[in-house]
């Protein structure tokens, strides 16, 4: 279970109820602070890039990525 905990100025990251990665106002420097502006959600499943790479003939295809739900509360 992938979880973001979107607070005001702080972001915390879980994968099965364990925090893995947190982020807050202090890590943008003198950068104004975007995660307080609304967003929206996208869901990609992309193909090449830098990780792992672009795609060759040990790539599996086709890929999908299965979403049970999004939840979304205040």
């Amino acid at each position: 279970v992938f979880s973001l905990v979107w607070a005001e100025n702080k972001l915390e990251w879980y994968v099965d109820d364990e925090l893995f990665f947190e982020f807050d106002q202090s890590g943008v420097g003198a950068q104004p602070y975007p995660f307080n502006d609304n967003f929206f959600f996208i869901f990609n499943v992309a193909v090449g890039g830098n990780l792992p790479g672009s795609p060759d003939g040990t790539t599996n295809f086709p890929q999908r990525m299965v979403v049970d739900y999004v939840r979304v509360f205040k």
